[in-house]
């Protein structure tokens, strides 16, 4: 016995299959077509602009020196992103980006950095660069862009490029947090403010200031007549009260998944040789004579004796300033 429904069933079974296969041959079409076309326009319109992917790849250092082993990773296999929270998208502990020389400098306090600062104020061509007791360390004054004056798009690129060199100066940890406490606490009352004027309670504070201020009843300190011992004792004992850029830890200044990244680092323990061969690798593509190096440009002739200005004339970092002991 038939149903008188069966064969429509039939035809509306088959008419669904024809429908899907027109779907499944216009989808491939379709994709083929914008596969094409975006192969295409790649080939026409992407010449030129980095493949990050490939880059990274050949962004070895051309030393041992280069980059310290431990910090030395795979970094083929991922490529970060600059984030706003990134401690090197911060406005004022961020690097400083010289774009003629495509540079991105991390400055280090007490390494170096006050002489780096003013150097990079003269390749930028600052009028004042030289002058005597310029406070360099001021954004208004020294006028030098970070890497947080850039989208974060365009940050990332500039972290990831080998057409950049991202270099940082660092310094033996010890010799670092002594030159700190000659310099912050010895010399000024610098370490009296940021640390024992911030501690909990009258009577730290009062210990604090007993300990760095040479007077006869140092008894009180913990560690009588041990000036830089007791120093140690308040930064390690009240980290964050005594947290300064002077004494903290040079790695995370700079976030770990951009250390790998750093390909020039230099040290203070050779200083002037080491910044040298920075300079000596950078070159300006609008610099009129062609092929002289950023060292031949601005570090080989020193400061200058022009009015206003310091009278050095020694090489960059071949002499100290009147107020700047580059050794300490």
């Amino acid at each position: 016995m038939k149903y008188p429904n069966q064969s429509s069933k039939r035809r509306n079974s088959f008419g669904l299959l024809k429908l899907a296969v027109i779907v499944l041959i216009s989808f491939l079409v379709l994709q083929y077509f914008f596969i094409a076309r975006y192969a295409l326009f790649n080939s026409t319109h992407l010449q030129g602009l980095p493949l990050y992917e490939n880059e990274v790849k050949v962004m070895q250092p051309s030393s041992k020196k280069d980059v310290p082993k431990f910090l030395a990773t795979d970094s083929s296999k991922h490529i970060p992103q600059v984030l706003e929270t990134d401690r090197i998208y911060h406005p004022r502990n961020g690097p400083f980006v010289i774009e003629e020389y495509k540079l991105v400098f991390f400055t280090i306090p007490k390494v170096a950095c006050s002489e780096w600062k003013r150097m990079f104020m003269r390749m930028n061509r600052h009028p004042k660069w030289c002058a005597k007791k310029l406070n360099a360390h001021i954004p208004s004054v020294n006028q030098l862009k970070y890497l947080s004056d850039y989208p974060t798009d365009i940050a990332t690129a500039i972290m990831t490029s080998p057409a950049w060199t991202r270099a940082v100066f660092v310094r033996e940890p010890k010799e670092r947090v002594l030159s700190a406490f000659l310099d912050k606490a010895v010399k000024e009352e610098y370490f009296a403010r940021k640390c024992c004027d911030k501690l909990p309670n009258e009577v730290e504070i009062k210990k604090c200031r007993r300990c760095l201020d040479g007077e006869e009843n140092r008894r009180a300190c913990d560690f009588p007549n041990q000036d830089f011992i007791n120093f140690l004792h308040f930064v390690t004992k009240y980290p964050d009260e005594c947290f300064d850029v002077h004494w903290e830890p040079m790695r995370p200044k700079i976030d770990s998944k951009w250390w790998p990244y750093i390909n020039f680092v230099g040290r203070q323990s050779d200083l002037k040789t080491d910044a040298k061969s920075l300079l000596e690798k950078l070159h300006s593509s609008s610099d009129l004579v062609a092929d002289r190096s950023a060292w031949e440009r601005y570090g080989q002739s020193g400061w200058g004796n022009e009015p206003g200005c310091e009278n050095r004339t020694s090489e960059f970092l071949q002499e100290n300033t009147s107020t700047h002991n580059i050794g300490t």
